[in-house]
């Protein structure tokens, strides 16, 4: 059985992070998307064998706290390498989903020496009309009717077979968001659609996975290949279907993809 243990991160401005790591060998990062929880990779990390795996729930999530800090891209990226500080880690592997990706980009773009090898999995380089425009009205449905906002999540990241397959991301929601939680959101989003690395990812000379999914409408397949064509060392994965959780539609295929690139590079 894998060896589990939890760590907490205390952070200068009054912020915790949750953490948890799971099993032995190289370690490896992993940030999730806008939820910003640790629950995310679930699914993935229990399945990987060598791997040191480190989760969190990012600032004001989950059992993480808050803190006072203004939350942005560069804050969250500083907060991820907060725990490799904690845990000793002088270099990891970072595999960054959604928001998640963006992360890991600022963390190797700031701190290179620091990051192994990077997995950048359904993510995007900057600001585009589409992204405005659709987080834009996830932002205004959060504010007036957050408890539908809840429940069509599920339809914005899933594909139809995977709801049906898990019916109970088809339920309402039973315990609506918080005022506190919905400030929450709003912040992160705000921080996703403020993102740029366009002129600056050129300069990452981490080996690079890009991964995606053909018919991921959240983050849409000629952002993930622009992102791709702006890194230099890069090798790129894109599935057929899955859309934009494809790291849980497309499980058993992840997972694999995960332990062939991390796994034969331990040594970076």
């Amino acid at each position: 059985m894998s060896q589990t243990r939890a760590v907490e991160v205390s952070l200068p401005d009054g912020a915790t992070l949750s953490c948890t790591v799971l099993g032995q060998g190289v370690p490896v990062l992993w940030i999730s998307g806008l939820g910003g929880t640790a629950s995310f990779w679930d699914t993935i990390c229990p399945r990987l064998s060598g791997v040191m795996s480190i989760t969190f729930d990012q600032r004001g999530l989950r059992q993480s706290k808050r803190g006072t800090a203004v939350v942005n891209i560069e804050r969250l990226a500083l907060d991820a390498m907060a725990i490799l500080d904690h845990l000793g880690l002088e270099k990891a592997h970072v595999v960054g989903h959604s928001t998640g990706g963006c992360i890991a980009m600022t963390m190797a773009l700031v701190s290179p020496h620091r990051i192994s090898r990077l997995v950048i999995s359904g993510s995007w380089a900057g600001p585009n009309p589409y992204m405005n425009a659709l987080f834009g009205w996830r932002e205004q449905l959060l504010q007036t009717d957050a408890r539908l906002y809840q429940a069509i999540l599920p339809f914005f990241s899933n594909t139809p077979q995977w709801l049906i397959d898990h019916p109970h991301q088809l339920a309402l929601p039973t315990e609506p968001l918080t005022s506190a939680q919905i400030i929450i959101v709003k912040e992160r989003i705000a921080a996703l659609l403020a993102f740029d690395c366009r002129q600056d990812i050129a300069a990452l000379n981490q080996p690079c996975l890009v991964i995606g999914a053909r018919d991921d409408w959240v983050v849409p397949m000629f952002l993930q290949e622009e992102l791709a064509n702006h890194v230099p060392n890069v090798s790129t994965h894109f599935f057929e279907n899955g859309g934009h959780f494809f790291p849980h539609s497309q499980n058993l295929q992840f997972v694999s993809l995960m332990n062939d690139w991390l796994l034969s590079h331990r040594d970076d």
